[in-house]
């Protein structure tokens, strides 16, 4: 027994402090491995949403890719007229863009156009009713999946695009989250995917295999795992494992109390004289370390009030703020590649949508520009993308410096997004200028300097549109429209969107008015200058639809020459004509049809194949066709196109240079042509009654014209004065209002009729 009250006093300090620090080491130890585990776990929950965040950042660039490579006007083109050619390199290179392994395209009626892969008809039911993504078990392997309509307007195609879901996308979350993912076929129990090493992969198959619990083989692994289940399209049950290693996550924790133990000691030697001062040194930075363990426990990562002290409780203190900062950092990165494009570091699409439909939410008002790079996939194909990567970011980067700027976002592949705050009412605008200026001077890559130019397009809201997606695809029309007419700038206006959907309806139409019965032909006489009498005819192409009403050929004839159904078209004008001329009551060798040819047509060997067919039909077709091109399907492609005239011409048959006066051709170029016939445009005919100007400028073309021994056709001759004056100067021929409109061809059969008994 201690007798003496000092022995007593260090025994019962001795035991105190003994007591404290053993209770604080067994508190610390609890709320330290309670803490690991909860850190465990939330990271396994921010792994479960990085991989879901990273399925639907997927789904969105596949479903992005899908809506460009759907949206492209070629494409379409391609998948409307059956050009499996152009379908087939499309799907290729748009594949290989984006690395897309999958690649389907359907029929309307299920019909395989073009596919990578066998899909059944489950699963192209389940992914076309769903515009999210799916996941599909195809040929044993996990794909992840969207389809598209191709609509052009109507639905003409579907297209499925889809990513595997393998190892390389487990390795590429275990690197962003610091957790091992495996996911497994619940039907076969066999692993599709997994970040794990190899032994631990075949020591869970094994486990699968025996049905065994995995709970049983994450304790054998010291392994923390949070399960999740994924449905197939098929209805197939994948599995998904998330795990950590407890041991890794302890493993510094544990070095720490085993300083704690070494600092107790020390205490315990020295309590007599520091049993107060150690009680109140220890008691507080753990309280600080618990209520930090608690903070992060709620998932607040804001600063720890943490003291900077210098021993082992300051080191502790220093681990939390560490990891602190580790997941706060892990979880703003997360954020920021859910956000932004990952080449420029520029808001995305989806987080652009967000802002500027808050701000229209909000009553603001300013203006939208969308800016597209000029051949910059020809740019990307030619110099690699590689090169094309450093011009967007250099791009990106001379756009974040204009001045006036609220809100910058890549939105597409070459195209960029800007918002302003006030209107652009024009190109003179001060910022347009200020833009041009940042953009003009070329891209340097390396020690090459690359010049790029741009097509910019502008909607004003919210008076042209309130909403994200109106905005949006007045814009895209916008910038369409400024490429068209080889602008940099091109400001909406309304009824340009309506204007474009038209036209889209208008081709998809057209492609099945021959098969229809739509297309008529009317003739508009050409008369003999002298004798007043019809020697001839103009064919010219009608078209009425039964959705679109009559389409003036103005409106219908140049978007069948972009879009190449103008040579289906000559075929059937063509064919009609021999046709005519097999029927009418016309004198063989004196009568001739004109039939207008585009320049797609002349610069075809098409035009080629189909005179030769209907040489077959009419040996001597070349007595009374004549070709009619005009200037500037001459002026686009002079030696193919004078290499073809050259071949009509020694084929015998006429050919007719229209509109002369409005291009770019003079009568000196004329003589370098193999021409027969000249056209004087109807603006210098009309007026001749009355224009001294236009009667000297007629005078001297009929004049040159004859000189050069070419034929002399006037149109639009409106009155008999006109008729007469044109008699004394020695044209041939004329069209006009005055003799007659363009008629049917009962009606044309009936004028030559009278004529003869005339």
């Amino acid at each position: 027994m201690i007798n003496s009250f000092r022995t007593r006093l260090i025994v019962i300090l001795l035991l105190l402090v003994a007591g404290a620090i053993t209770v604080s080491l067994t508190a610390i130890g609890i709320a330290v491995k309670q803490q690991v585990q909860r850190s465990i776990q939330q990271e396994l929950s921010v792994s479960d949403r990085v991989f879901r965040e990273l399925l639907d950042n997927r789904s969105a660039l596949l479903k992005q890719a899908a809506e460009v490579l759907t949206d492209d006007f070629g494409f379409k083109r391609a998948v409307a007229t059956g050009d499996r050619d152009t379908i087939v390199s499309a799907l290729v290179n748009h594949g290989e863009r984006i690395d897309t392994e999958l690649m389907v395209l359907r029929a309307p009626d299920g019909r395989e156009i073009a596919a990578t892969h066998s899909l059944s008809a489950a699963t192209i039911e389940n992914t076309q009713n769903d515009s999210r993504q799916q996941l599909a078990l195809i040929e044993g392997q996990l794909f992840q999946l969207i389809t598209v309509p191709v609509n052009a307007p109507q639905l003409i195609a579907r297209a499925t695009l889809g990513f595997a879901v393998d190892s390389a996308l487990a390795q590429q979350l275990q690197s962003l989250a610091n957790a091992d993912i495996s996911l497994w076929l619940e039907s076969t129990q066999g692993i599709l995917a997994s970040s794990l090493n190899e032994e631990q992969q075949q020591q869970l198959q094994q486990n699968l295999a025996t049905s065994t619990a995995v709970e049983h083989w994450l304790q054998q692994q010291s392994l923390v795992g949070q399960e999740a289940l994924l449905v197939t399209a098929d209805n197939e049950t994948v599995h998904v494992l998330l795990s950590a290693s407890l041991a890794e996550a302890m493993a510094e924790f544990e070095r720490l109390q085993l300083q704690m133990v070494v600092i107790a000691l020390l205490a315990l030697l020295l309590a007599t004289l520091v049993a107060l001062v150690m009680a109140r040194s220890v008691s507080r930075p753990l309280d600080k370390l618990t209520r930090a363990a608690k903070q992060l426990q709620r998932g607040d990562y804001s600063k720890l009030r943490l003291e900077q002290r210098g021993d082992e409780f300051g080191e502790l203190a220093t681990t939390f703020d560490s990891m602190r900062d580790a997941i706060s950092q892990r979880e703003q990165r997360i954020s920021f590649q859910a956000t932004h494009d990952q080449l420029t570091a520029l808001p995305n699409r989806r987080y652009f949508a967000k802002q500027l439909q808050a701000k229209l939410q909000a009553g603001e008002s300013g203006s939208l520009l969308l800016l597209n790079i000029h051949q910059f996939r020809r740019l990307n194909d030619t110099l690699g993308q590689q090169v094309g990567d450093q011009v967007l970011r250099q791009i990106a980067n001379r756009l974040g410096s204009v001045n006036g700027v609220s809100l910058l976002a890549r939105v597409g592949g070459d195209e960029f997004a800007l918002v302003l705050k006030q209107p652009i009412e024009s190109a003179q605008d001060a910022f347009v200028e200020d833009l041009l200026e940042q953009l003009q001077a070329p891209v340097k890559v390396g020690e090459s300097d690359y010049p790029v130019s741009f097509h910019c397009g502008v909607v004003r809201f919210p008076q042209q549109g309130d909403e994200f997606d109106t905005l949006l695809r007045r814009v895209q029309v916008s910038a369409q429209q400024a490429k068209h007419e080889q602008t940099f700038l091109y400001c909406y206006s309304s009824g340009l969107d309506e204007q474009h959907l038209r036209q889209l309806h208008i081709l998809e139409q057209l492609q099945q008015a021959v098969a229809r019965d739509e297309l008529t032909l009317l003739l508009q006489p050409k008369i003999d200058c002298r004798s007043g009498r019809t020697i001839g005819a103009e064919l010219l192409l009608r078209w009425h639809n039964q959705q679109l009403g009559f389409v003036g050929p103005d409106e219908f004839i140049p978007l069948a020459e972009q879009s190449g159904l103008i040579k289906r078209l000559t075929r059937w004008v063509c064919e009609r004509a021999v046709e005519l001329l097999e029927q009418l009551p016309v004198d063989s060798e004196h009568f001739s049809l004109s039939v207008n040819l585009s320049a797609v047509d002349l610069l075809s060997d098409e035009i080629l194949a189909l005179i030769a067919d209907l040489e077959v039909q009419r040996p001597q077709l070349n007595r009374n066709l004549v070709l009619e091109v005009t200037e500037s399907a001459i002026v686009s492609d002079p030696d193919n196109a004078i290499a073809r005239l050259n071949w009509l011409r020694n084929k015998g048959y006429g050919v007719s240079i229209d509109d002369y006066g409005t291009g770019y051709s003079s009568l000196a170029q004329m003589r370098q042509l193999p021409v027969t016939e000249l056209k004087i445009d109807r603006a210098f005919v009309q007026p001749l009654a009355d224009s001294a100007v236009d009667q000297s400028i007629v005078r001297s073309t009929i004049q040159l014209a004859h000189e050069l021994g070419l034929y002399v056709v006037a149109e639009g001759v409106e009155d008999e004065p006109s008729w007469r004056w044109l008699q004394q100067q020695g044209c041939d021929e004329l069209q006009g209002f005055y003799f007659s409109k363009p008629i049917s061809a009962i009606d044309f059969a009936q004028r030559l009729q009278g004529e003869a008994h005339a």
